[in-house]
């Protein structure tokens, strides 16, 4: 009995309960959705790591997984920096111009806002959660594992990438191209440089409690 309760121990604690993500963003998209007055969204690619008890039988969760996201492609499933089993699959997630809009969705657990400045001098992007979808996916993971689903265990980064003649970006503390940065510093982006930005735990926290966060902003070329 004794080994039967560590073997399901073990089986509970190996069974999902954290995802990562990794999007594409351009900054002429961002310049559009932020500049356009009407609702407008852009479908752009993301990588999601979903962790699994173990690489076999994925079946069933893939097809789960699939339903809160678009154009869902499992591409394979490996072993983590955290030696945990993850099913890796391609996305496409939605980059909107409002929160109501993307509110209005129920197409995808997660997405990016693209938003003007009071002023209209900036533009605002950010990260932002599906409530419905979320606690949609949390209620499938405590059935399925008695594990509670955080975002605040999650990794969330973003390709930025420049296809304008230039671009002004700030940043604020986060991990850039994996060097972390504890003050807002500003990215001057010539055409085709790419940004790898990995938010902070704070962040992630942020995005739990309160489904967004801020990403960066970038001066208004319009």
């Amino acid at each position: 009995m004794k080994k039967i309760l560590i073997l399901l121990s073990s089986i509970f604690f190996l069974v999902s309960c954290k995802i990562d993500f990794v999007g594409d963003l351009y900054t002429s998209d961002l310049v559009v959705l932020a500049n356009t007055n009407e609702n407008k969204s852009f479908n752009l690619p993301m990588q999601i790591s979903f962790q699994v008890a173990a690489c076999e039988e994925l079946d069933q969760v893939n097809r789960i997984i699939s339903t809160y996201f678009i154009q869902y492609k499992n591409t394979g499933c490996s072993i983590g920096d955290d030696f945990m089993s993850y099913t890796i699959a391609q996305v496409s997630v939605p980059v909107v111009n409002s929160y109501e809009m993307f509110n209005s969705m129920d197409s995808s657990l997660i997405g990016f806002v693209s938003y003007l400045s009071d002023d209209s001098n900036e533009i605002y992007i950010d990260a932002v959660i599906n409530s419905n979808s979320y606690e949609s996916l949390k209620d499938y993971v405590y059935n399925e594992s008695f594990q509670e689903m955080s975002l605040g265990d999650s990794i969330l980064s973003v390709r930025l990438n420049n296809d304008l003649d230039s671009s002004i970006v700030e940043i604020p503390p986060s991990f850039v191209d994996s060097v972390p940065i504890v003050f807002p510093e500003t990215y001057e982006m010539e055409r085709r440089d790419l940004i790898i930005i990995t938010v902070s735990n704070v962040n992630s926290l942020f995005l739990e409690n309160n489904l967004w966060t801020p990403l960066f902003s970038m001066s208004n070329q319009n």
